[in-house]
Parts: structure tokens; C-alpha cells; sequence
């Protein structure tokens, strides 16, 4: 299964996780669903429970030009979330 590595500017941090899926769409929403919000100022449960609404509605545009490359954003609590993140390659040590 593809792992996706996901960097997300939010408030002002930026926040990288990653997460294994079947599909970029897929992806989108388990890394939703898998945040720590403890890690992420300003998100918070409630935050996260509209982060996970967006991620099940949005379609993630592809980067044209660039490989395995997805974008796609949500407005959290007045707050805007701009999401990269890409399919990354790995061997298992």
C-alpha cells in the first residue's frame, strides 16, 4: 500500500505526518481521522471533526508538472488549512 507523506500550514506551524492508503483520496481522509490534535495549535477536537468533514467531501487536485504530488485545503474555525502531500516511496529496513 503507497505512503503518503502530508505537510499542512495551519495558524502558523507547519504540521508533516504520514499515513499508508489504498488512493490519494483515501489517504486524505485517514490522515484526517489519524491527527493528534494535541500536536497542533489551534486545531482542537472540534477543528479536527470539520477537518475529517472536509477531507470526506474534497476530491485532492493533483500539482500539474509535478509527480505524485496532491494539494487541497479546508477552513477550520476561520481558519485556513493548505495541504500538500505526496506518495512516497519506501523500503522497509
Amino acid at each position: 500500500m503507497p505512503l503518503y507523506t502530508f505537510i499542512m500550514e495551519f495558524a502558523g506551524g507547519t504540521y508533516i505526518s504520514q499515513v499508508e492508503a489504498e488512493s490519494p483520496t483515501l489517504a486524505c481522509l485517514k490522515w484526517a481521522k489519524n491527527l493528534d490534535t494535541s500536536e497542533i495549535y489551534g486545531l482542537g477536537l472540534k477543528g479536527k471533526g470539520v477537518l475529517i468533514e472536509e477531507m470526506n467531501k474534497k476530491i485532492p487536485e493533483p500539482l500539474n508538472g509535478i509527480l505524485n504530488t496532491w494539494f487541497t485545503s479546508a477552513l477550520i474555525q476561520g481558519k485556513s488549512a493548505y495541504i500538500n502531500f505526496v506518495q512516497t516511496e519506501y523500503k522497509a529496513v
